[in-house]
């Protein structure tokens, strides 16, 4: 556990430098901006609680002090930063770092708390408008070099090495190893004097200096070795051998000296220097402690000793009760071996000595608090044990931040420390989580987490350990008769091909295929710039030729095959013979469930060997597979929170939905809406809700673009409260920088002001769909937690859960009752403006009981 560091410990308490003239002290310069841009770039998706983003900033604060604890008591540390300005080299070559990308639009917020939290630890930044970070760096490094210092530079630009001397190093941002002269001759063949003049005639592609068309790192490095320096080469052109480097760099003479130009880092730049004033530094401690709690840094106040940390010792086995930390050997615990077990209890930790000590204390606990308790849990029940989920940290955080579901993620937002692979350090860390955040939980996401969350774990963790039958031979079969479909279309294509050897998983053989032998016109391309072979790319040239029919029909079967009828019989469990699916809690965005090793959520039901997978999940003999189904339920909730009075009208008088919009989007009569006016009409009812543009719903329905327009305009004249709720939906997050369902269930939305208007718009779409979707989320949950106890006196079992869908195992004689029941009470799960309406099907397997 990270212990408080005292003031003689920690690196960010140095004692005033003697004088320098005595020698002995260090200066270090650390470059702020690149170490700003790696932490980016290293951790990304960070944001606190009310959805600021936070990736840079954190990993900048642990870059920081784990440079300056590393390092020992410095006299000095400096931070330079670029300024926003242009600099020299802008002015004097236009194209100047011009390849690099923008900089990430919520990067600049970003560096300036950077620099806020620099202030307040104490330590010296600097800034000069028209220079770099490099040019204050070398003023400063030559400066103290002067004055008597040891000067270590951590930078990841290698241009800092030309101010390498015997009294200037340079280290990497997260590299120990230190550059000193004899490093940078040993590793590029060119001493740190020489290394402008490298630098001048390989380039810098980073910095879009161009350097010598044709000159390469090794040529460099000889020509350097050879004649010393660039003045020299540039003074013997006719002279320098090989003649045809020389030719290379004569047609490169005027980039070759601007590049040198370019290279040289600014040594005079007019800088106050101090080191003694930089080290007398002064942390802000209560101003700083406010700005980590804003940031919820909770591992790097802990680590600064801002706050009192838990001290856990080391006890003997066993302790009565306590946090559990534990390890499994895979992701399934169906499938895992317990590999370690450690408790955390009342300032002590302690590691079951064996997995059998482990499991004897399982027998005896009643409720496992953990993180992911409930695969513990089913773990436990695997093996006889009664053990339940008790309260587990990450469902806490979850409901906290749906952006933030990585345990490793977790602990160090909430200042557990770091977490690891040892069971003790996650059994601290997860006592360190449970005490701050039943303290943080309050209001209605407590009552989430009380009355759906923490019950629903145990019965998910009944509905893996329960797993589902499947029909191996039907599955087996279809395998077989899949691959010689897949044969048939393969060779179909290559005979239109003309090549008996193409191979259609190929994305190259099947661009050169489409778009230079039939000389198709390629949709788009890739990152990368090639032309794309994708779904989304190929399907708009399906009427082009029947060879693209052919192949995104290759596609899917083919993706059918390996991911469903090859694998799954090889994860039928042999004890059971049935298959077990893991269900995340706390994955999905808006509240859903998802389900892993295997996925059996994205089964397709719309094609006919998708069908047939699904009638390949069967009951056990003497039982029938029940499937309950909410009919619309997005679309209802949509008519309860707009508060539409035609929708709700519609739904109340059970009239089609689909149908009632075709009269408005059609202006027809209802019967006489046709089956296609029906079909377009469902397009749209669901493209609204997932925020469908014009130019999406035109490519969907295969109509202009004013048609699509048309139609979404008269859609939102028909139902007025759906573009009130998503126009008074954005407003609030806008305000608020988040949304909610109705019980309370939170989403923050961190682009909904960028000024980026891809990602604004995403951002939108997102906004008023979630409180849609998460709530569907929410009645689905409320449904399980009621309908599994109702169920267990019928000896009947959840199996699934599927998007809007709960599959149930009922023995033959109680179907009836137990589809009464289950349809009761997912209706009245929870009392919406209209109607909540369940479809429950009985059969024999999957397929048959839709």
């Amino acid at each position: 556990m990270l212990k408080p560091m005292t003031e003689a410990q920690a690196p960010l308490f140095p004692k005033s430098p003697e004088p320098a003239e005595t020698g002995g002290h260090t200066v270090v310069i650390i470059d702020g901006h690149a170490l700003a841009f790696r932490s980016y770039y290293a951790i990304r998706n960070l944001t606190n609680s009310k959805g600021r983003t936070t990736n840079a900033i954190f990993g900048f604060a642990r870059s920081l002090l784990r440079i300056l604890s590393e390092e020992g008591d410095y006299d000095a540390t400096v931070v330079a930063f670029d300024s926003s300005a242009r600099t020299f080299r802008h002015e004097a070559y236009e194209d100047y770092k011009a390849g690099r990308a923008p900089t990430p639009e919520d990067l600049p917020a970003q560096v300036e708390t950077i620099k806020e939290i620099v202030d307040l630890l104490g330590l010296h930044q600097v800034e000069v408008p028209g220079l770099e970070a490099d040019d204050l760096i070398g003023t400063i490094a030559k400066r103290c070099e002067d004055l008597g210092y040891s000067v270590e530079i951590v930078t990841s630009d290698r241009d800092a090495y030309q101010l390498v001397s015997d009294h200037i190093s340079v280290r990497g941002l997260d590299k120990r190893e230190r550059f000193g002269p004899d490093e940078v001759l040993k590793k590029y063949g060119v001493s740190a004097e020489q290394w402008t003049d490298y630098r001048a005639l390989t380039g810098d592609p980073s910095d879009n200096i161009p350097g010598a068309r044709g000159i390469g790192p090794k040529s460099a490095q000889k020509l350097l070795q050879r004649y010393g320096d660039l003045d020299t080469i540039l003074a013997n052109l006719d002279r320098i051998e090989p003649s045809s480097q020389a030719k290379k760099i004569r047609t490169s003479l005027s980039e070759v000296r601007q590049s040198l130009e370019l290279s040289r880092i600014v040594t005079d730049a007019p800088l106050e220097i101090d080191p003694g004033g930089w080290a007398d530094r002064k942390l802000q401690k209560e101003s700083l402690l406010k700005l980590l709690q804003e940031l919820e840094f909770g591992s790097i106040i802990r680590e600064l000793g801002l706050s009192e940390a838990v001290k856990y010792r080391e006890a003997s086995w066993p302790l009565e009760g306590g946090v559990m930390g534990f390890s499994l050997s895979n992701t399934n615990p169906m499938m895992a071996e317990l590999r370690g077990f450690a408790l955390a209890r009342d300032g002590e930790v302690v590691a079951a000595p064996d997995p059998e000590a482990a499991i004897a204390y399982l027998r005896s606990a009643s409720n496992l608090d953990a993180c992911d308790a409930k695969a513990l849990s089913v773990f436990a029940r695997r093996l006889g044990l009664k053990a339940s989920p008790g309260d587990d940290p990450l469902l806490m955080a979850y409901l906290f931040d749906v952006n933030t579901v990585q345990v490793e993620e977790v602990a160090r937002r909430y200042g557990a420390g770091e977490w690891g692979e040892d069971p003790r350090v996650r059994a601290e860390a997860t006592a360190e989580l449970l005490r701050i955040l039943r303290e943080q939980l309050r209001g209605r996401q407590r009552e989430i987490y009380e009355s759906i969350e923490r019950p629903l774990q145990s019965i998910l963790a009944d509905m893996e350990l329960c797993g589902i039958k499947i029909d191996q031979d039907r599955l087996i079969d279809l395998s077989e008769t899949l691959a010689e479909t897949l044969a048939e279309i393969e060779s179909h294509v290559r005979k239109v091909a003309g090549d008996n050897s193409l191979n259609l998983n190929s994305r190259d053989q099947l661009a050169e295929l489409l778009f230079d032998r039939l000389n198709l016109q390629p949709g788009r391309r890739t990152s990368t710039g090639k032309r794309s072979t994708a779904v989304s790319a190929l399907e708009p040239l399906r009427e082009e030729h029947e060879v693209v029919g052919k192949i995104l029909e290759y596609r899917e079967l083919a993706k059918l095959k390996n991911t469903y009828l090859d694998p799954l019989p090889r994860l039928v469990h042999p004890a059971t013979g049935r298959v077990h699916t893991t269900f995340n809690q706390a994955v999905v965005a808006t509240g859903r469930l998802s389900s892993t090793n295997p996925n059996l959520q994205n089964i397709p039901v719309r094609t006919e060997i998708g069908r047939e997978i699904r009638r390949a999940f069967v009951a056990e003999e003497g039982r029938k597979l029940l499937v309950a189904d909410y009919s619309q339920i997005e679309l209802r909730i949509l008519a309860h929170v707009a508060e539409d009075p035609t929708l709700i009208k519609a739904f109340r008088e059970g009239e089609d939905i689909h149908r009632r919009t075709a009269v408005n989007v059609y202006h027809v009569a209802a019967d006489e809406v046709t089956p296609e006016m029906r079909r377009v009409a469902k397009v749209i009812n669901f493209g609204i809700l997932y925020g469908m543009s014009a130019h999406r719903l035109a490519r969907e329905l295969g109509i202009e673009y004013d048609e699509a327009e048309h139609f979404i305009d008269t859609y939102f004249t028909g139902y007025p409260g759906v573009r009130s709720y998503i126009d008074s939906t954005l407003n609030f997050c806008r305000q608020k920088g988040y949304v909610e369902t109705l019980l309370g269930r939170r989403r923050h939305i961190p682009d909904i002001n960028s000024s980026n208007r891809n990602a604004r718009e995403y951002a939108e779409r997102t906004a008023y769909n979630m409180p849609i979707q998460g709530m569907a989320a929410d009645i689905m949950k409320i449904s399980m937690v009621q309908l599994a106890p109702a169920l267990a006196p019928l000896d009947a079992h959840l199996l699934l859960q599927v998007h809007d869908e709960l599959v149930i195992e009922v023995p033959a004689p109680h179907v009836e009752e137990a589809s009464e029941r289950v349809r009761g009470i997912m209706e009245r799960a929870y009392a919406l403006a209209v109607p909540v309406v369940a479809e429950v099907g009985v059969g024999d397997n999957w397929l048959d009981a839709k």
